[in-house]
């Protein structure tokens, strides 16, 4: 992969990631990208990893602790009495 690449973005605000950058992160038809502004002039991408996120949101549902309509009642009555 070379160094640098550019792109040009569209009157529709479109812009083509050059097939060699796309070849090198594996990003296919509808890859998800994030896309954040660091300043004016800097933008960074970053390659969405869907299976990594639902996996990480199964990981914090197991930790989650579920609570009873009785243990939310109870918790209700306690800061209403605060």
């Amino acid at each position: 992969m070379t160094d640098l690449e550019t792109a040009k973005m569209s009157e529709r605000g479109q812009i083509i990631i050059p097939k060699e950058i796309r070849d090198h992160v594996h990003a296919t038809q509808n890859t998800i990208f994030t896309i954040m502004p660091l300043d004016k002039e800097t933008i960074i991408m970053k390659k969405l990893n869907k299976n990594k996120i639902i996996d990480e949101f199964r990981n914090i549902r197991k930790r989650v602790i579920k609570l009873s309509k009785q243990d939310i009642d109870k918790e209700i009555q306690n800061v209403r009495k605060q």
